[in-house]
Parts: C-alpha cells; structure tokens; sequence
C-alpha cells in the first residue's frame, strides 16, 4: 500500500515538472501568446529609409595597395587610378663596385595581389612619369586622399600593355623604362663624389616619385603591392665569365604612397549623374527605388528607421526583443562581373553622414560584416544578414525617439552606412545595388522585429 502511494506521488511529481518546463509554443504573425499576460510581437513593416551619399573624399596614402587602370561601369560610371609614391637609393657602396660595368636594363616591377575589377581578357595599359615635385604634405596633414594630386613630366619614361589573370597565373608586372634615365642612374653609382645617390634626401630633390597611370580603353582595375621596386641591371665582364648584377631603388615612404580616383558620372541615366559635393545625398525614390554603395568610387548606401519611434505607442509595448536587417541586392545588378562585397560594416552616422563606429556582432568581437549568402541560380537567397538589435534598442531609447510626435523623426539624425571594411574600402571597387520598400518583395530592405508587451493585470 505504502509502495502505491510512492508510485502515484512520484507520477504526480514528475507530470507536474513536465508541464512546467513544456516551452510555449510561439507562432510569429500577428502576435503569439507567452502567458495571459505576456506577448511576443513581430512586425517587419516598419520603413527603411534608403538613401545614396555623395564621399567628398578618404585618405587612400599607407593602404599597403597600388592601383592600376581604369574601367568604365554601367552603373556607377568610368573610374580611373593613378598611384603616386617616392623611392629611394640603393645603399651606398664605393663607386669602385661599378668599375667595368655595362648598362643593361631599367625596370619597374610590381607584385600583384589577388584583386581586380573589371574585364581580364583586355589589355591593361600602364604609362610610368616622373613627378616634377617633391610628395611632401600639406601643412597639418599627415595623409594623401582620393583627390590629391602631383605634378608630372608630360614625356612618358615607360609604358607597357599586359593581359593579366591575378587569380592563377600572373604574380607580377614588368615595366620597361627609359635607357638613357637608367644609364644616367648608373654613372652617377660609377661616380663615387656625385651626392645625389648618397642619401635619400638628395635623392628626392634630384628624383621626386613616380606616377603609374592608364588611358581610356582600359577597363581592368589591378590591386598591386606597395612594394614597387626600380630596377638597374648591369654586368661585368671579367676575363673569363660575364657577372650579372642588379641593385634596387625600393619605395621610400609608405606614407608617401597614395591612390589618386577620379570618377565621371556625366554619362550616366540612372539618377546617380547628380550626385556631387552640392547634391550630396539622393533618395532612393529618385533612384528608382534604389540605393548604390561603392564606396572606392565615392558613393554609399545610407540606412535610417523613421517610424521606429512609433514602436513606443504600440499598446502595451515593453521592449524589444531581437532585431534583424536584411539587406538584398536587386536582381541582374551583379555577377561574376560585376561581383559583391564579400563583406560589408554598417557604420553608424548623423545628420552630416560622418562615419561613426561599425556595429559590432552581439555578444562576440568584431564588426558585423553582413553574413553574405550568394545565390547564383536566380539571386532571389542572395542577401547580407544582420543582428541589429543592440542597435535598435539604443535608438529607441534616446531622447529623441521619445520625442518623435514634436519634432523631426530621430532617423533624420542617425542612421547606418553600407561599407566595405579597412583597407578595402578605399582599394577594391565590387559594388552593391539595394532595394527600398518599393521594390518586388524579394529585393527590398527589412527590418524584422519581435517585441515583447505585458498586458496589465
């Protein structure tokens, strides 16, 4: 008898523990019910607000990064590089090393990295000049931008025309240049009194830099190395062997080392043509319904949530509980081509669209970088996924936010902007293309939201 009663307040016990660790289940719609008094919310039709900024200009000097050439694109119009940096003399050695010494080559050699934009099938034309100035900074700067520039001998000292393929065979490029500048930098090593190659400092009043620049029917866009190298090749010839040898003008300052980016979008049709420093941002409902992001090119996507604030009227609203933005390039906008960000921050901003700090991912370190999944069968999966709940739940609780109903929506204010990470920002040109809330359903901008509101009791 006494075992029954264990058994049946053991079986009590146990349905009793069950039940209360049975999980509700939660049915996202319209609402779903925790208890009587607690509810789960998910809404993902608040606006996003998409717009284009106009970049007026970013420091591209010390990215470890040379680029090459120019092409034109459909969307964003023609892009042109030019690399500017200065160089340095060989270690000095006793001009009796260049004794019996014949002149045999000059050359400008460039290491390639693995990126590139644009049409590899087509040559890729690089002109090398003389800059006819020293690269010094401007007072109170330590940085060279996208729009800064040096002056140059109009006379070309080499050229070349190359069909590269940076992703499997080609690891470096070799420019020929002038004979008579290379014979002239071999008397003066031969000339032991003449100063200008005994330092660096005599050496840039005498040699200023070098500018690597390209022509209209390029349309590639190479990123080298910053570890140009001016080559002098010469031998000796003994009396019974030829000697090969060669000595090395390396790259002085990489500081002084800097991408000029020029961009015309006069023959664009698209909207993006009036872009500039007086028209700096563009709404996407002049765009088409669209937001462009390249940021190399001076262009980004800006992100804001003006009726965010109206989450605070919902009935019985108690807070947010998780929050995620997807972000989904529109359909025939990009390919193997013209291909995606592998990564791309959601940079915080103002009224004045300054860049603040990225989000970083919840919980963990690092920025977000959008969780790319490409969908090359029809593109509909293709989408940059991201936690902004920490976000979000900042926003909402800024003075601002409750004081929505008396001034300008605090989206005005703040916002996000869509950009590549460090240094690829200002090196690579993949480009993305987004969707507002007037697009086709699978290529617009959500955000989703859940919600949790308590009843009163």
């Amino acid at each position: 008898m006494r075992l029954r009663q264990f058994h049946l307040i053991f079986l009590i016990i146990f349905i009793f523990i069950v039940a209360s660790c049975q999980k509700v289940d939660i049915q996202y719609g319209n609402q779903a019910l925790d208890n009587q008094y607690t509810q789960v919310i998910r809404v993902d039709t608040f606006t996003v607000n998409l717009s284009t900024v106009y970049v007026d200009s970013f420091a591209t000097s010390g990215t470890g990064v040379t680029l090459l050439g120019g092409y034109t694109d459909t969307a964003f119009g023609r892009i042109d590089t030019k690399c500017f940096f200065d160089l340095q003399p060989p270690p000095y050695s006793s001009s009796t090393v260049y004794d019996s010494t014949t002149y045999d080559s000059l050359r400008l050699i460039l290491k390639l990295t693995k990126n590139y934009y644009g049409d590899t099938t087509k040559p890729l034309h690089i002109d090398v000049s003389k800059l006819s100035q020293q690269i010094i900074f401007p007072i109170n700067t330590s940085s060279f931008y996208n729009v800064d520039t040096f002056q140059f001998y109009q006379q070309t000292i080499g050229y070349g025309d190359f069909i590269v393929n940076p992703t499997f065979y080609t690891d470096t490029l070799s420019i020929k240049l002038s004979d008579p500048l290379g014979q002239e930098l071999l008397a003066k090593l031969k000339n032991g009194s003449d100063l200008d190659l005994q330092n660096s400092n005599n050496f840039l009043y005498y040699f200023n830099g070098l500018r690597l620049s390209s022509n209209a029917s390029t349309n590639l866009i190479l990123d080298c190395k910053d570890s140009a190298i001016m080559r002098l090749s010469y031998h000796k010839v003994g009396p019974d062997t030829l000697e090969k040898h060669h000595v090395d003008f390396v790259l002085n300052n990489r500081q002084h080392h800097f991408n000029n980016i020029k961009v015309d979008r006069s023959l664009l049709h698209n909207g993006l043509q009036n872009i500039n420093h007086l028209d700096s941002i563009i709404q996407s409902s002049a765009l088409n319904n669209r937001a462009y992001s390249q940021y190399a090119s001076g262009v980004t996507t800006k992100i804001t949530f003006p009726t965010l604030a109206n989450l605070l009227k919902a009935p019985n609203y108690s807070k947010i509980l998780t929050a995620q933005l997807k972000i989904i390039p529109i359909r025939n906008t990009w390919d193997t081509y013209y291909f995606l960000p592998p990564a791309l921050n959601l940079a915080t901003t103002n009224l004045t669209n300054t860049i603040g700090n990225p989000l970083v991912v919840p919980g963990g370190y690092g920025a977000e970088t959008g969780n790319l999944v490409l969908d090359y069968t029809n593109g509909d999966n293709t989408a940059y996924t991201y936690d902004v709940s920490n976000y979000v739940k900042s926003l909402i609780l800024s003075p601002q936010a409750y004081s929505y109903s008396l001034t300008n929506p605090p989206a005005n204010n703040y916002g996000l902007l869509l950009i590549p990470p460090s240094p690829a920002s200002v090196t690579e040109f993949s480009r993305v293309i987004v969707g507002d809330q007037n697009q086709p359903q699978n290529y617009r901008t959500v955000l989703e939201l859940y919600y949790l509101t308590i009843q009163p009791q």
